[in-house]
């Protein structure tokens, strides 16, 4: 299993805690946390950044990915294969500035793009179901590059005044 929190600066001790407690219970699964400013973990492997390329790979391996609510990293899981299992970050816990993830996350259970998840409970059940039946939760090829993602990513790139970039673009700058 892979998490990933993204790169955002804000901390996001809630999903890595979660995620750290499940890895002490499941020694028998391999956990990579990607974990940003959070704390160093005691139960999964984890780094503050992980290579683009490298975390990509890792997905593309793993049985289950976790996220943040960030619609790059939604679509990095779907690309590999993946239907992630999507934790918003939560301003209200100062996991981020505004409501924005949480409002994705409505989005994506909406269209079934993801299975959002936003307690502890939420999130390990959905993690189960993931483990007990992968095939249920992978996605074809045809659909991982998903254009109403890519549309969603556009119009938050408009209302914030960048340039549009297409999804080769965006790949090759972030390597």
């Amino acid at each position: 299993m892979v998490v990933s929190v993204g790169t955002d600066h804000h901390r996001f001790d809630r999903l890595v805690g979660w995620m750290d407690d499940w890895a002490a219970r499941h020694p028998d699964v391999r956990v990579v946390i990607q974990r940003g400013g959070a704390p160093d973990t005691a139960h999964a492997e984890s780094a503050p950044l992980i290579p683009y390329d490298e975390l990509r790979a890792l997905f593309a391996q793993a049985t289950a990915v976790v996220s943040h609510g960030g619609p790059s990293t939604v679509m990095d899981a779907r690309a590999a294969g993946r239907i992630p299992v999507v934790v918003p970050r939560d301003p209200a816990h100062g996991e981020h500035v505004d409501g924005h993830q949480i409002r994705f996350g409505h989005h994506l259970r909406r269209y079934a793009l993801a299975t959002v998840a936003t307690t502890r409970d939420d999130v390990e059940a959905a993690v189960e179901a993931v483990l007990a039946d992968p095939d249920r939760y992978s996605v074809p090829a045809a659909l991982a590059d998903l254009p109403g993602v890519v549309a969603f990513g556009d119009v938050v790139d408009d209302l914030l005044g960048l340039p549009a970039v297409t999804i080769a673009e965006a790949r090759r700058r972030n390597r």
